[in-house]
């Protein structure tokens, strides 16, 4: 029996993927949401959404609107990255969520991001990524700059079509010579086991 890697981001691949990226937005509490800057109220519909999730999921990655990378922790699905406003061979705008709350805190979203990152950079042949937290939120604020993502500025700004009025801090990565290395946090670090 093939032993199972720790972590991998790959490209999702099918429709429950996405699926499960929709019931992260969609079951998750009101406080949650609003601690990322995400308005419920914002929500499309929920079919409408997969639909077009989906249809965009086949086009070429040139005309992609967005492109979601699945992260997994020992077998399981725990969390996403995407990127949209994409502008192939120049940059993107990078998004990061680990589902799962009992991995928070624990080094891991670090690392999914640096791979999710140097995916990017090589698919979409990028010279820079973007990254625009919301401003109060440490988790991806500390997540980028552990990474090297440079501090631009904070400004007030309706970062989505998902989201409300709010500060925002925006980083910016610029290609690195070579792959973004692992940070000192090490998966061996995380000892708790993951619950559904």
């Amino acid at each position: 029996m093939e032993a199972v890697e720790e972590i991998e981001v790959r490209p999702f691949s099918s429709r429950e993927e996405y699926v499960l990226m929709l019931d992260y937005f969609y079951k998750a509490g009101d406080p949650f949401l609003r601690g990322m800057g995400v308005d419920r109220l914002k929500l499309p519909e929920r079919d409408k959404w997969l639909d077009v999730l989906l249809a965009d999921h086949e086009k070429p990655d040139r005309e992609r609107d967005r492109f979601y990378l699945v992260w997994i922790f020992r077998g399981r699905r725990v969390g996403h990255s995407s990127i949209n406003k994409i502008v192939f061979g120049t940059e993107a705008f990078i998004h990061l969520h680990l589902w799962n709350s009992q991995l928070r805190r624990a080094g891991l979203g670090t690392e999914f991001v640096r791979r999710s990152a140097n995916f990017y950079f090589e698919r979409f042949n990028l010279k820079k990524l973007v990254c625009e937290p919301w401003a109060d939120n440490p988790a991806p604020n500390r997540v980028l700059e552990k990474l090297g993502f440079a501090f631009v500025r904070r400004y007030r700004t309706t970062p989505g079509v998902i989201a409300y009025e709010q500060d925002v801090n925006r980083y910016e990565l610029r290609r690195p010579n070579q792959a973004l290395q692992p940070t000192a946090d090490r998966l061996e670090n995380y000892k708790g086991e993951i619950r559904k």
